[in-house]
């Protein structure tokens, strides 16, 4: 049995070291960490999987009915069956997306503290529990102030097009280059909040200040872990989409559009193995910048290096006398 060594968290290191640390992480965890995921944030996965491959089911459903129905498939879609069920949809996606994030920056904040993987899922969730609300409190600031941005840059685009058309195009692209600096210059944020316990907008200025200087490493770690954690969980959903395809031309072929309920089941089947796998994978880009942080505040603020300085030369007290036990 191979002897369990902690992790240091607390270390500078290139971007190979960062990648590399981020799969031995999960690969020490895997067990307590995806059982925690699928225990805590697995009931709302699964019911915001459930919603999505219903959502697909009848999209699907309605394209093959156009072939032959155009007017119903339009009337399908301005119906408010359709508005519920997107709501929903993005109603549980969200929040298995929030509870997720949760447990994930839960967890890591469990093997911090205690220097060990063998971690109950009780411990994540008493971290997970109060992360929860104030992730989705900051998810929901993120939202409306995006909105209020984008608000702002339309206004604003409209008054420079009076100007010169040049000028509103300057202005879009540069408002987009801004919107993007500032999405990845928050990427920290959520595990600031796990770790310094700070709120939204201390948190948002802490993540902005660390990246300040480093954002294209801070870009890559959460791009690259990101596009194989996605690449891994399409492996869950392409033969579905590929099986599909043949089954709606072989359908409009035969003049039988509607899929059938064995085709609903395998939709169901499938978007909840696949919609599974990626919250799963998003343990990669969170671990990766969760090491980000630490190297970021190593090379600015040395807080391991002066921890060790602190502790040099500390003993444990010692006694002349001796001691019967």
């Amino acid at each position: 049995m191979e002897e369990f060594k902690t992790i240091e968290f607390h270390q500078t290191r290139d971007f190979g070291k960062k990648v590399n640390i981020t799969f031995e992480f999960v690969k020490q965890n895997f067990k307590p960490l995806a059982k925690s995921i699928l225990l805590i944030a697995g009931p709302a996965v699964l019911i915001g999987s459930i919603f999505l491959a219903s959502f697909f089911s009848d999209l699907f459903s309605s394209v093959t009915r156009s072939q032959t129905n155009p007017q119903e498939s339009l009337k399908y879609f301005s119906s408010l069956t359709f508005g519920v069920q997107m709501m929903l949809m993005y109603l549980f996606l969200i929040l298995s997306y929030v509870i997720t994030l949760a447990t994930i920056n839960g967890y890591i904040e469990t093997y911090y503290q205690k220097k060990t993987n063998q971690i109950r899922v009780a411990d994540v969730w008493e971290a997970a529990r109060p992360l929860i609300w104030r992730f989705a409190g900051s998810l929901l600031l993120i939202l409306i102030l995006a909105v209020v941005l984008i608000v702002a840059i339309a206004l604003l685009a409209g008054l420079f097009k009076m100007a010169s058309t040049a000028l509103m195009v300057l202005w879009i692209i540069a408002a987009i280059v801004g919107f993007i600096y500032l999405m990845i210059g928050m990427a920290l944020l959520f595990f600031i909040q796990a770790h310094e316990g700070l709120g939204f907008f201390e948190a948002a200025g802490r993540s902005l200040q660390l990246i300040k200087g480093k954002w294209w490493s801070t870009f890559g770690i959460a791009f690259v872990l990101s596009l194989i954690g996605s690449t891994i969980s399409y492996i869950f959903i392409i033969p579905y989409y590929a099986f599909m395809f043949i089954t709606m031309i072989h359908g409009a072929s035969d003049g039988t559009p509607e899929i059938s309920d064995s085709m609903k089941t395998i939709t169901y089947i499938f978007f909840t193995l696949y919609y599974m796998a990626q919250m799963l994978l998003q343990t990669l880009p969170q671990v990766g910048l969760v090491f980000q942080y630490f190297n970021l505040v190593e090379q600015k603020e040395a807080k391991g290096l002066m921890g060790d300085i602190e502790s040099f030369g500390k003993q444990a007290p010692t006694t002349d006398r001796n001691e019967t036990f």
